[in-house]
């Protein structure tokens, strides 16, 4: 009689436990679990990441703009130390400790603005712009007042920056690319179409004085009275009103110390 140690295995049980061992991996739930651990891990590792990610740049808009909102008094407690100290030495060492603190809020306000570019609009990206400007910092202004006009969304933010850069640029002494500036700020409408006469008109005026001022201050007379002629041309255009008298007082004064 045989033993169990000598009972032969049944032949037909043999390739069932084969086909149970060559399951394909997939099916096998002990691996699919750990694929399914594996895939929440990284998603939750991915999402973390990313919440991670946005709240660095809050953060960075957050000390751009408490920085921004000190650079944004600095001028006006600069006028009032120098009214109140006229003709004083100590006047003029407040006013020297004041453009230090805006150098080095600029600059600290650029690096921020560097880490993440797309964050910021053409706001902020022109008041740094100005500020570095305004203590002669000369070395990133023209990407700042760049940057200020490809991001902007209006035809303001548009204008500001690109006159405002023009005039830079003409105060040291780049006439091509400053008159080239100008022409984009007239040129705004393209960009931003706008059907009020009158807005297009005040916002042109303006940007022919600036360009009368700067090619006055360049040497250029002819061409700053050609575009103060031009500016008095967009005032006729305009209807009787306060702010189209203040305009014309603007353009007089102006043309007061050109034709002198």
């Amino acid at each position: 009689m045989a033993t169990d140690e000598t009972k032969q295995a049944d032949p037909k049980e043999a390739p069932a436990a084969k086909a149970k061992d060559e399951e394909p991996w997939y099916k096998k739930p002990p691996t699919l679990i750990s694929i399914m651990a594996l895939c929440f891990s990284f998603g939750t590792t991915v999402f973390s990441a990313y919440n991670s990610h946005q709240e660095d740049i809050r953060s960075n808009r957050r000390d751009v703009r408490a920085i921004l909102q000190r650079l944004s008094k600095l001028p006006i407690e600069n006028y009032e130390l120098m009214q109140k100290n006229k003709g004083s030495g100590q006047g003029e060492a407040l006013s020297g400790m004041l453009n230090q603190e805006n150098i080095l809020l600029s600059t600290q306000a650029a690096e921020l603005i560097g880490r993440y570019p797309d964050s910021f609009t053409s706001t902020e990206y022109f008041a740094v712009a100005f500020s570095l400007a305004s203590s002669n910092i000369m070395g990133k202004v023209p990407a700042m007042y760049r940057r200020a006009m490809d991001s902007a969304t209006t035809s303001n933010d548009f204008n500001v920056a690109a006159r405002a850069f023009a005039g830079y640029l003409y105060s040291k002494g780049d006439y091509t690319e400053g008159k080239r500036l100008y022409g984009e700020a007239l040129g705004v409408w393209d960009k931003f179409p706008e059907r009020n006469v009158y807005v297009v008109n005040s916002i042109d005026l303006i940007t022919l004085m600036y360009w009368g001022q700067s090619e006055f201050a360049a040497g250029n007379k002819l061409d700053a009275r050609s575009h103060l002629d031009e500016a008095r041309k967009k005032l006729a255009g305009m209807p009787p009103g306060p702010y189209t008298d203040t305009l014309k007082t603007q353009i007089d004064y102006t043309a007061t110390y050109v034709d002198h």
